[in-house]
């Protein structure tokens, strides 16, 4: 299993309800929430640094919820994790989740 594996929009990223899968030091952890929705946490040395969460069958939205230590293997881990157009930044001394959804118009008057 890769990292990317984590992410379910991914395809082979099957969600199991309970289900807890290992890669190196990064876990994930199928459940369903209060609202009956699947959600994924991902783990990273035991700190829950985000989730997926389901919003449309097999169309998940991603959550950040921690920046863990701010360490570099935080970083590359969740940069390998999150969707398209979501970064762990952490110059500066600063960990963070930036999003950053680019849209270029060529040609338009």
């Amino acid at each position: 299993m890769r990292q990317s594996d984590m992410n379910p929009n991914l395809s082979g990223a099957w969600w199991r309800e309970s289900s807890e899968r290992i890669c190196g030091k990064w876990t994930y952890l199928d459940s369903v929430d209060d609202g009956g929705y699947r959600v994924r946490y991902i783990r990273h040395h035991g700190t829950t640094m985000g989730l997926f969460r389901e919003v449309e069958p097999d169309k998940w939205c991603f959550v950040p919820l921690s920046t863990g230590w701010g360490s570099a293997s935080d970083q590359q881990g969740m940069n390998k994790i999150m969707p398209s157009g979501w970064r762990y930044r952490r110059n500066n001394n600063t960990p963070r989740y930036v999003y950053c959804n680019v849209v270029m118009f060529v040609g338009v008057d």
